[in-house]
């Protein structure tokens, strides 16, 4: 359906909508990338925002992956509403679409979780981040996660930051 696109029915883009919650995990992976082909409205997509807090797990995760894929604006909250998520996918997801959204706003929670957060996934998304949208104000927090992070990973995207940025390597 996704390869469809725009010439989608909005009945057949509420019908994949539906299939958010599907027990299946290559179902639901398989909605993401079908509605990441299509030119959803954003009424839809709000729907499926609203369904986040009621949403099992899996779900959260599936309705977190399709809104990176977009860039809607009202998306902004339920991105920070999922990195309180105790799943790092989930979290690393919403750095992500924070980022697609390149909203200023979320570039001091990217250097929140470039710092702090527990996972390198999420640290490493983070990095990338901010060398895609950041500025001077997000040059310490690079530096010290690539002078003091324990993973290779996080150096590697902190270092292409700083480059990105235009700062020393």
């Amino acid at each position: 359906m996704g390869n469809l696109a725009s010439s989608l029915p909005q009945e057949a883009l509420v019908g994949l909508v539906e299939h958010v919650a599907d027990p299946s995990e290559s179902v639901r992976q398989a909605v993401v990338l079908a509605l990441s082909q299509t030119t959803i409205s954003e009424e839809v997509m709000q729907v499926l925002a609203e369904a986040y807090t009621i949403s099992t797990h899996a779900t959260q995760l599936t309705i977190i992956q399709t809104l990176a894929q977009f860039e809607f604006p009202f998306a902004y909250e339920l991105f920070i509403q999922a990195l309180t998520s105790p799943d790092p996918l989930i979290r690393q997801t919403a750095i992500a679409g924070l980022g697609e959204l390149g909203d200023p706003r979320g570039l001091l929670v990217m250097r929140t979780h470039l710092l702090q957060d527990s996972n390198v996934g999420v640290r490493s998304e983070a990095a990338f981040r901010l060398g895609k949208l950041g500025g001077p104000a997000d040059l310490p927090a690079l530096r010290q996660a690539r002078e003091t992070d324990p993973t290779p990973n996080v150096h590697f995207w902190a270092t292409w930051s700083l480059e990105q940025i235009g700062s020393e390597t």
